[in-house]
This record gives structure tokens, C-alpha cells and sequence, in this order.
């Protein structure tokens, strides 16, 4: 029988599988790594089709056992799918079913993606959000994000991200979700009604918050915001400000504190995550933004540990206040599904993977090696890095393409330093020429 070019790639593919390992992607990914005269083929058949055919191909089963995960390709990058491990089990509760349908993991960090199906109504759509209320065995730091909503399905696609790796390779591993946030209504550019050069006239009252009874905040300002375990904020309720349409929030207080100007809130109600933000923005709509900090209240007034009230500080030195509008941008869930949705499965490690020596004074800690991976680069050594900024790091490819990697993961613990560095797309490791680490070129051999 003779075969065209597309036919024989599979064919290749085919004959690589050991049946049922996973690993058996890598295969796969040196056919698609060919020169590209090997793609010129005389039927006219997308490339991306015949990618997506030997991905399936690939885990060495056909797609009718592997239904989800040949949906998932059409929403990751090839690239990420040659690298995923079908998992595809399932939960159901309430009407509503949750897959874990494909995974990947290095030493350091897994990716999870997972699928909501309502079977029984329209509790999702493309605002819904985990928020806080899911869970991995194993994993020090989870995030979730929502990749994909098809309507018509009425299934959400998110990809977790769980740090902790080490702790997850080759053991069996529950995942959890217990309730998740839908038809969530946002209100931006929101205006409150207040003359900001009035306000700063009056002295307000002002009492003493102490970190304990902080839930978190954010903001540059916020590390040298407490002095001896204390901070100075806005008496509760003395001067109420209601805002137009919101009605899951108000403002409770205003003023200014040694020229600073303290925006206090009170979030109405069972918040789960009702969320968002005041700013200051003039004429030309650049903004100011504020340090915040969360704390609780009681029945009675007196400050405890909690999340429900929120002061926003403004840093006013070098701003014309007569210039600005104080403005706030928001968002209010609406439906609150709870739910039992679990699954226990193993995740099988990449094997793809480079490790050398780096030494480098960082400041506070001195690096000692390299790990290379799919997902990134991951430093390691000694100190501390808590206080200390993160380093700029660039991977040069072969073929003179350059990625840069943004997002961080740093632990530190016992004079123990690991910063992982994080591609937004996985790649090929055995295609890296070198990494840049602020200005070192490091080849990689």
C-alpha cells in the first residue's frame, strides 16, 4: 500500500508507542520537530490537523477512550499537548460535573486542567471563578484560570497551577473543588460623589490598628506601613458615603491623615468575593493608586481579625488635589454554587529536563545550580530572598527566537532558596541555546 508524507509521520509515530507509557510523547514531538520539507505534502490537509491526529495518536489509545482530552487540544497549544498526560475522571454533584482531564509536572510545578459541565441548568458562564475554594494535596501555592467557555456545552476549561512538585510526582493526588462564583456583575469607573479639597479641611477621627487583626492588604506602601505593630486608620462610620448602583458596599469613613488620604469601606453581607478598588484619576485619566489594608469589625464597634472592612491609602505628596476625582472600579458575585466535586489521580513526571551549575551573588542569597524544564528555569541556593528583587530571565531558543519569562515562584526556608521562573507556554528544552539572567548569558550545553 503506498502512503503519502502525512501517512507516514503517523506511521513512525505509531511504531514508537510502548503502550502505556506516557512518555511515549517524545516520539512524537521529533517527528514534528523535522525539517520543514517534510510537511510538504500534495493533499491539502491543515498542519494543524495533522498535528491534533498524531497527538491522539500519541498516548497510544484511540480518541474514543480519551474524549476530553482530544476536546482539550483544540484549546491548548500543540506544543502543550504533547507534553500533557490524559487523566480524564470525573465527579458529579448537584447537577453539576467536574474533569480532570489532562496534567503535567517537573520537580517544582504541576499544570491541571480542568472542566465544569452544568448537566442540569445555567449556573456557568464566563465570569465564573474558583476563587478560594478548591484544593490539591500536595501543593504549597494553587491559582486557577478560566481558559475556556463554550456556551452551547455549557462547560468552563480552567488550568491550575500548583507549586509543590516535588511532592506531587508519581503519588496519587486529590483534587477538590467544594464551590465556585458565576454571573458576576462588574461596575467601573465608578464616581463618588465627594469634594476632595472639603474633606482635606477637616481633622477626622482616627484610631490605631494592630497588624493582628489585619487579614492582608497591598500596595507600595504596604511593608513600611506598620510601625511597632501598628498603624493609624480612619474611625469607623463617622462620615458614610453611599455610591451610585452599589448597594454590596459603602463607603465608611474619609479624611486625611498626616497628609494622606484614608478611603474606608465596608463590604456589605456575606462576601465571598465581592472585590475591587478606589483610585484618584484627573482630566486625562491617569490614576493614583492606593496601599489597602483589610481588617474586621464586631457588633460593637471593636476592631478584630477579619476582611469585611478595607482602607485604601493614598501617598498625596507631589498630587494636586484639586485636580482629581476620587473614582472605584467593582465587582459583586451573584450565584454561589456549592457543591462535593473530587477526584484522586497520579501525576507522571516530565522527564525532559537540563540541570547545571549557576553561581550568583543575589544579594541576600547566593544561587548554586540551574534546572531547565518545559515550564521554566528554577534557581537555587542559599539566604533569603524575601526582601530581595527578582532577576530578569530570558531563554534563547536555537532558532533565534527569544522568551521572556515574567511570572515567579520563590520559597525560602532553612537558608533554602528555590525561584522558579515561569514561561507562559511550555517548550522544548533540548532547543535551548542559552538563558539570560539579567545580563549573564549562560549556554547551555
Amino acid at each position: 500500500m503506498n502512503m503519502d508524507q502525512d501517512e507516514l509521520i503517523i506511521k513512525k509515530a505509531l511504531n514508537t508507542v510502548h503502550t502505556p507509557e506516557y512518555n511515549m510523547n517524545h516520539a512524537v514531538l521529533r517527528e514534528l520537530q523535522r525539517p520543514k520539507r517534510s510537511l510538504y505534502i500534495k493533499r491539502v490537509i491543515p498542519i494543524t490537523s495533522i498535528i491534533i491526529v498524531m497527538l491522539v495518536c500519541s498516548v497510544g489509545v484511540s480518541a474514543a477512550y480519551f474524549p476530553s482530552f482530544n476536546q482539550l487540544l483544540s484549546i491548548v497549544s500543540p506544543k502543550m499537548a504533547l507534553m500533557l498526560q490524559p487523566i480524564e475522571q470525573s465527579s458529579e454533584d448537584v447537577g453539576m460535573k467536574m474533569e480532570v482531564v489532562a496534567a503535567m509536572t517537573d520537580e517544582d510545578m504541576a499544570l491541571i486542567y480542568v472542566t465544569l459541565e452544568d448537566i442540569t441548568g445555567d449556573r456557568l458562564d464566563e465570569t465564573v471563578d474558583l476563587f478560594d475554594s478548591y484544593s490539591l494535596t500536595g501543593a504549597t501555592i494553587l491559582n486557577s484560570e478560566l481558559v475556556d467557555y463554550d456556551k452551547e456545552a455549557k462547560k468552563a476549561t480552567f488550568r491550575i497551577q500548583a507549586n509543590g512538585g516535588e511532592f506531587l510526582n508519581n503519588q496519587k493526588v486529590k483534587f477538590e473543588i467544594r464551590s465556585f462564583l458565576s454571573h458576576k456583575k462588574t461596575f467601573n469607573e465608578v464616581k463618588v460623589n465627594t469634594n476632595l479639597t472639603d474633606i482635606q479641611q477637616n481633622i477626622p477621627q482616627t484610631i490605631f490598628l494592630d497588624e493582628d487583626y489585619s487579614s492582608g492588604g497591598g500596595g507600595n506602601s504596604y511593608k513600611t506601613l506598620y510601625e511597632n505593630g501598628k498603624t493609624k486608620i480612619l474611625q469607623p462610620f463617622e462620615n458614610e458615603v453611599l455610591l451610585p448602583n452599589i448597594n454590596f458596599m459603602h463607603i465608611s469613613n474619609i479624611g486625611f491623615i498626616d497628609n494622606q488620604l484614608h478611603v474606608q469601606a465596608k463590604w456589605k453581607g456575606k462576601n465571598l468575593d465581592n472585590h475591587g478598588y478606589f483610585y484618584l484619576a484627573d482630566s486625562l485619566g491617569n490614576k493614583v493608586l492606593p496601599t489597602n489594608i483589610s481588617f474586621g469589625i464586631g457588633e460593637t464597634g471593636q476592631l478584630e481579625y477579619g476582611s469585611e472592612m478595607e482602607e485604601y491609602i493614598f501617598d498625596m505628596k507631589n498630587v494636586d488635589i484639586s485636580k482629581q476625582k476620587l473614582m472605584g472600579d467593582f465587582v459583586a458575585n451573584a450565584i454561589h454554587t456549592e457543591g462535593n466535586w473530587s477526584t484522586t489521580f497520579k501525576i507522571q513526571p516530565i522527564k525532559d529536563e537540563k540541570k547545571m551549575q549557576f553561581r550568583r551573588d543575589f544579594g541576600t542569597w547566593t544561587s548554586t545550580s540551574m534546572i531547565i524544564s518545559p515550564f521554566g528555569v528554577t534557581l537555587t541556593g542559599n539566604g533569603d530572598d524575601s526582601d530581595s528583587s527578582h532577576p530578569s530571565v530570558k531563554i534563547k531558543m536555537k532558532d533565534g527566537s527569544v522568551r521572556e519569562l515574567d511570572s515567579f515562584v520563590s520559597y525560602s526556608e532553612n537558608n533554602k532558596v528555590k525561584l522558579k521562573v515561569i514561561s507562559s507556554l511550555p517548550f522544548d528544552v533540548s532547543k535551548v541555546k542559552s538563558v539570560v539572567v539579567d545580563s549573564n548569558e549562560i549556554d547551555v550545553r
